[in-house]
């Protein structure tokens, strides 16, 4: 006897098998991260070791090069060569120390007032520190010697440092053709110290105008057709007379 499940209307369906998923495949923004990282890291460690070796052999280069040239080094040359240095040096030691010795004339000059008269005068330099000036220098008052050291003071040459001594009071006469004295007047003598620093009065070149050199005319060469020219055009020398006697 059929059984009911025969005549059942759904179908029958074999045993299901399942599908085998293959193993899906994740990636990681770390492990790039790692592998960039990595690779650097190895890049990094051979450019090191290539640039190494290419600064050794530089240095070896160099230092075969310095061999060379102390093989080749001269003492005597060197001598030249520290000799002529400290003439340079000297030079321009000389030069800095350079001083213009009219500025401390014309200074001395315009620091003199007219009831003064300077009647002797020395001048001497101290190394490369200042000029020291002795004058012997005769006034008509004792008010124009103060006066005197005090227009010294204030000159931008001249230092503060001014000494005056032997000072001394006289009388001058004044006589006429027998000898008899006509009139007398007063008269100070006095010595004045005065320093001049070198940096107040340093010498400054001044640079020569240049030679004119002489114009030089070249005539101009005429040809033969230019002659002819020049002959054609030419003004009657009657005719420029006339005209310059009517001007």
């Amino acid at each position: 006897m059929p059984s009911s499940s025969d005549n059942s209307f759904i179908p029958k369906r074999g045993p299901v098998k399942r599908k085998q998923s293959g193993s899906s495949r994740q990636v990681y923004i770390f492990t790039y991260i790692s592998y960039v990282l990595m690779f650097s890291t190895l890049l990094a460690t051979g450019g090191v070791f290539l640039y190494g070796q290419y600064i050794d052999k530089q240095l070896d280069e160099e230092i075969a090069n310095l061999n060379t040239e102390i093989g080749s080094f001269s003492g005597e040359d060197l001598a030249k060569v520290t000799e002529f240095d400290l003439r340079l040096q000297q030079a321009a030691f000389r030069l800095d120390n350079s001083v213009s010795v009219a500025s401390v004339f014309e200074a001395l000059q315009s620091a003199t007032i007219d009831t003064v008269q300077i009647e002797r005068l020395s001048l001497s330099r101290e190394e490369d520190e200042k000029f020291v000036l002795t004058a012997s220098i005769l006034t008509d008052s004792f008010d124009s010697t103060i006066f005197q050291r005090g227009v010294f003071g204030r000159s931008d040459v001249i230092s503060d440092e001014i000494s005056i001594d032997s000072v001394d009071t006289n009388t001058t006469s004044n006589l006429d053709g027998g000898g008899a004295v006509v009139s007398s007047r007063p008269v100070v003598n006095f010595t004045a110290i005065l320093e001049v620093p070198l940096e107040n009065v340093p010498y400054t070149p001044t640079a020569r105008p240049a030679a004119e050199t002489p114009l030089t005319v070249t005539p101009p060469i005429l040809n033969e057709s230019a002659t002819n020219t020049v002959e054609t055009n030419s003004v009657d020398e009657e005719s420029l007379e006339a005209n310059t006697d009517t001007i």
